[in-house]
């Protein structure tokens, strides 16, 4: 399932490019689909059949008894016992430098330390970590005792303990929901294909493909792969993103994540899994980019699921690849496929996927650099980085821009400080979170892993050194989204890593420490399913929308014509620009304005003055102004927010003042639905 997964996105993300410069729509795409799905069945055959006629075994067959360490029974690594008692405490002082550094950092970050001193730490840890793990790695292949990519086979319950977690994730994943802005851009785009069986290259927010398109160019594939779907099931887009992808993704993130675990050879790799879901499933709170809110509540949106589905398979492709490459001095074909599957995927599910592969690429062939294995290493990297990079040469082309001012409006996302602890939070998530990811140079059983790890953990820290975003927003545009590179550590991975080495000390206290660890972790966190986490949990799935938003959108659309515009306040809006493309909205979000905010036509002063007095943040508004802007963009209804009882009566003053001036306008009452009155010309 996994790999299928990842060929449907990889296959279908040069026919979606491939349709978007020929201007062809659904039609042509599933024709090029259908034909590159086969052509991928009959090479994966003919393989098979080449590796069947063979009469050696495949490659690290020879080597699945080689002893593997921890990956297999708790135990030391081959050969590390075989050095002289001196010399091997003489090398255990740098593990303990490890040890001590990568503590320190994660209590410095859980107490919310001075950020200069929390970044220099971290890279003191992050560079001590990769430094004995490349030493580690370089003895072994010396030795000749690196095993070539043999994995033990899972036991029953291991097996068992990852289905029962997949499907009952997936069901969570179904119940929740939790609304999000971004869908106005990703699932119209969505909607649009769906209604109109056409990829959009302009915009489709504000007009039909009138205006520039505010994000651009629209290079994830994803969102005309659900539209398509939509399309042929005769859907709306939105019924597809919301109540069929979560479970779906959330469950294939659960095999993922355990799939990395096991190329990791991680010991006891039920716990470490268990470990790894506890801390996702508990880590809500404030804070967007943590990485319990990225996970099943937001496993709709082709970013998130690059981060919990691709994310986890390309480490494991690129270990296998690096496994393979020293153990037999070459790369293998099926590697090397796996590699440029996973990097298209990538970019089809995200922008992100252009700049985050490269990085993974580069931590993922370092192990072959200290074998000094150049070919394979520049093999791998190339492989897995053609298309992201492509794609990324292709958008600075364009002209590619982002709707999101971070130049004036969002200042505070260049701050390492504010996004460093928007990631790993404070307090005992912290101090986990941060521990397990600088300790993995040390823990992860794979000695090829340990490298990589130890790696990635130095590029996120480059990230978190003051400047650093704001100076490549300078040089390329790309500076806030490079927090994203902490994707790169599989935070939750690594924490279960970290269970495991723990519970592989006795039979007696084999499960009491990791086991301490889940309890710590369900103590001091908040599950990302509850209430106070913005989250509402429903049975049967519903579209991840407010109710009353859907409700009152629904209204609008059932009372407009195609090509009609509306006024809404903030989550209607959002919700009318999900669920159709025929009527739109004269903002949606404030925010989005900004990219035409000089395009002739787009009226960009008359449209932040209507959201703002939608949305109750003008006071004093001219009435002659907000009417004239009214009229010029031509607004059919209006809907206004009424407040909630209890909160100050001038609130409710003002709405009503803005209703009256409505009816001046010569609008008339339609509907309440609970708080929100409409009214229509």
């Amino acid at each position: 399932m996994l790999d299928a997964a990842v060929l449907l996105l990889a296959t279908w993300t040069p026919v979606y490019h491939l349709c978007l410069l020929l201007r062809w729509g659904v039609g042509a795409a599933v024709a090029l689909e259908v034909l590159a799905l086969a052509g991928v069945a009959v090479a994966l055959r003919l393989t098979r059949s080449r590796r069947s006629g063979r009469t050696v075994p495949a490659p690290g067959a020879a080597t699945a008894t080689v002893t593997v360490g921890p990956g297999s029974s708790g135990g030391p690594v081959a050969g590390a016992d075989e050095r002289p008692p001196g010399r091997r405490r003489a090398r255990g002082r740098a593990p303990a430098l490890v040890v001590a550094l990568a503590l320190a950092e994660a209590v410095l970050l859980a107490v919310r330390a001075p950020w200069p001193l929390v970044a220099a730490l971290w890279l003191a840890a992050a560079a001590a970590g990769t430094a004995t793990a490349v030493r580690a790695l370089r003895r072994a292949t010396r030795s000749g005792d690196e095993p070539a990519g043999a994995v033990a086979r899972p036991g029953r319950s291991g097996v068992v303990v990852a289905l029962v977690w997949a499907a009952a994730l997936a069901v969570l994943a179904g119940a929740t929901r939790w609304p999000n802005p971004d869908d106005l851009y990703y699932v119209n785009l969505s909607q649009w294909t769906a209604e109109r069986g056409t990829f959009p290259l302009r915009d489709t927010i504000f007009s039909d493909e009138v205006f520039p398109m505010t994000s651009f160019p629209p290079v994830a594939s994803y969102d005309g792969l659900l539209g398509t779907l939509a399309h042929l099931l005769g859907v709306p887009a939105a019924s597809v993103a919301y109540l069929v992808v979560p479970s779906v993704a959330t469950a294939l993130s659960v095999l993922a994540l355990w799939r990395l675990l096991r190329a990791w050879r991680t010991p006891l790799v039920a716990v470490a899994l268990s470990l790894a879901l506890v801390f996702l499933l508990w880590d809500g709170g404030p804070g967007y980019a943590a990485p319990g809110n990225l996970f099943l509540i937001r496993l709709w949106q082709g970013k998130v699921v690059l981060l919990c589905l691709l994310v986890p398979l390309l480490l494991v492709a690129l270990l296998r690849h690096v496994e393979r490459a020293l153990a037999t001095g070459r790369s293998a074909r099926r590697d090397l496929a796996a590699l440029a599957a996973g990097g298209t995927a990538a970019v089809g599910l995200s922008t992100t996927g252009i700049f985050l592969v490269p990085v993974l690429a580069l931590g993922g062939v370092a192990p072959l650099l200290v074998a000094r294995r150049w070919r394979a290493a520049a093999t791998g990297f190339v492989v897995a980085s053609a298309y992201p990079l492509a794609a990324g040469a292709v958008t600075l082309a364009v002209g590619g821009r982002s709707a999101d001012d971070f130049a004036e409006r969002r200042l505070f996302r260049f701050d390492p400080s504010w996004f460093g602890h928007e990631i790993f939070r404070d307090g005992v998530y912290g101090l986990v979170g941060v521990a397990a990811v600088l300790l993995g140079a040390l823990l992860v059983p794979s000695r090829a892993a340990r490298v990589t790890t130890g790696v990635l953990a130095l590029v996120v820290g480059v990230t978190f050194v003051p400047g650093v975003t704001q100076l490549a927003y300078d040089l390329v545009g790309l500076g806030p989204t490079l927090w994203r590179i902490s994707w790169a550590v599989t935070v939750a991975a690594l924490v279960g890593v970290l269970g495991a080495r723990l519970a592989a000390g006795g039979r007696r206290r084999r499960l009491l420490l990791p086991a301490g660890v889940a309890a710590a972790l369900v103590a001091a966190g908040l599950p990302i399913w509850s209430p106070a986490n913005g989250v509402s949990l429903d049975w049967p799935p519903r579209y991840e929308r407010g109710l009353g938003s859907v409700v009152v959108a629904e209204d609008v659309i059932a009372r407009a014509a195609p090509g009609d515009t509306v006024l809404l306040p903030e989550q209607d809006a959002i919700t009318l620009t999900v669920l159709t493309t025929r009527v739109k909205t004269v903002a949606p979000r404030d925010y989005f304005l900004d990219q035409l905010r000089d395009v002739p036509g787009f009226r960009y002063e008359q449209r932040l003055l209507l959201v703002r007095f939608a949305n109750g943040e003008v006071v004093f508004a001219p009435g002659d102004e907000v009417v004239a802007a009214l009229d010029d963009l031509d607004v059919d209804q209006v809907c206004l927010l009424f407040p909630e009882e209890g909160e100050p009566p001038y609130r409710t003053t003002r709405v009503v003042e803005r209703a009256q001036l409505l009816l001046g306008a010569g609008f008339t009452p339609t509907q309440r639905v609970g708080r929100t009155s409409c009214y229509a010309r």
